[in-house]
């Protein structure tokens, strides 16, 4: 047999290899997340007790089943205080937002078109009243989009919180098998991670293996990364913002938070439209409170960001801003956040040289194919 047929034939197996990775990933993966989310959960969390369970082996003396266990309910008590303040906080705030979601609506709109309305009478000054009237007549059709977009968005949250709700029992369910899960996988974490990537009884030299491990490193690493700023960002907006009298401090820090997980754009954008908003109305201090706010999270963004983020993704932010857009394109606001999750995992094929023998396979056959047609 031709190495030419030899490389067509590989090919033609990887070609059937992606579509088979295609459908488990588009079929199969959901359904097994959906059977046994609460285990696979478990295996990263394990991985992170490991040095305190280790700690509690070495020091305090322990065996390894109590030395599991004391972790998992620390972490548990942890994780129900967490949730109790959030369910606080949104049992508090969702009553709100659906009273007076109108009112915050159309309150942000008519600061909006106050604010337009202002900027659109310095530029009717300099230019001729069609142009004015032209955009001032766009600015009108766009806002009334914005309010009724606005109205929709209320209504969801509020349904969001009402089936959060009513999902309670299934909840506390669930996190009783990720709890018992955890601790059992924490107790025996050593002999499953041996086979998992990386793990003993794998092979250590083998490109898959070196492209799971990279992949791993770079996802965490992003989520934890990302993650870490949103709450940051959602903690000290939530502060300052109400230390300083501005309305719907809770809601507008929480959209803030979430905004910050979007890479490149952050929470400084909405925050410098406000503030613009802010001066067109004349309000200058609210203005010059909303620039101290962006500036001070963006300098601690820049002072945390080299420790927090190293080499935890790998991407250049060029890497990271295609990403963003073909992700974009392709899902939406998730395909924004996703993108750059998935470039790493792309950037981490080529480190690993996982595409070399495809790409020459494809030399050598292009070289067989300029030979015939000489």
């Amino acid at each position: 047999m031709s190495e030419e047929r030899k490389a067509a034939e590989r090919l033609l197996l990887r070609l059937l290899g992606i579509a088979a990775a295609f459908a488990v990933v588009r079929w199969v993966l959901p359904e097994i997340w959906d059977k046994l989310s609460p285990f696979i959960i478990a295996v990263p969390v394990a991985a992170a007790l490991q040095p305190v369970i280790r700690f509690l082996q070495k020091r305090i003396r322990l065996k390894r089943s109590p030395a599991s266990l004391i972790p998992v309910l620390l972490l548990l008590f942890l994780f129900l205080g967490l949730i109790i303040w959030l369910l606080i906080f949104v049992i508090e705030q969702t009553p709100k937002l659906v009273a007076h979601s109108g009112d915050m609506i159309t309150e942000s709109i008519n600061m909006i078109r106050q604010a337009f309305n202002n900027l659109l009478t310095r530029i009717g000054e300099a230019t001729d009243p069609g142009v004015e009237n032209w955009i001032r007549s766009v600015v009108t059709s766009g806002l009334e989009t914005v309010s009724k977009w606005g109205s929709g968005v209320a209504e969801y949250v509020g349904g969001f919180a009402l089936s959060l709700a009513a999902a309670t029992p299934y909840s506390i369910i669930y996190i009783s098998f990720l709890t018992i899960g955890l601790y059992f996988i924490s107790k025996n974490y050593d002999e499953i991670r041996s086979y998992l990537p990386g793990g003993k009884r794998r092979r250590q030299d083998s490109r898959t293996t070196q492209l799971t491990n990279s992949t791993l490193k770079s996802l965490f690493g992003y989520l934890r990364v990302q993650g870490t700023f949103g709450l940051i960002v959602w903690i000290v907006s939530w502060i300052y913002l109400t230390i300083f009298g501005f309305p719907y401090a809770g809601i507008t820090a929480l959209f803030c938070g979430v905004m910050e997980l979007v890479p490149m754009i952050g929470s400084g954008v909405p925050y410098i439209i406000m503030s613009i908003i802010q001066f067109l109305l004349g309000n200058a201090a609210a203005g010059v409170q909303l620039l101290f706010l962006t500036l001070g999270l963006q300098l601690l963004r820049r002072v945390l960001e080299p420790k927090l983020m190293s080499d935890s993704i790998g991407i250049t932010p060029l890497q990271s801003l295609i990403g963003m857009f073909v992700g974009m394109r392709f899902g939406g606001i998730l395909g924004l956040i996703g993108g750059p999750v998935l470039m790493s995992v792309l950037v981490g094929a080529f480190k690993g040289e996982l595409f070399v023998p495809t790409a020459r396979d494809f030399h050598l056959i292009s070289v067989w194919f300029k030979n015939r047609l000489k």
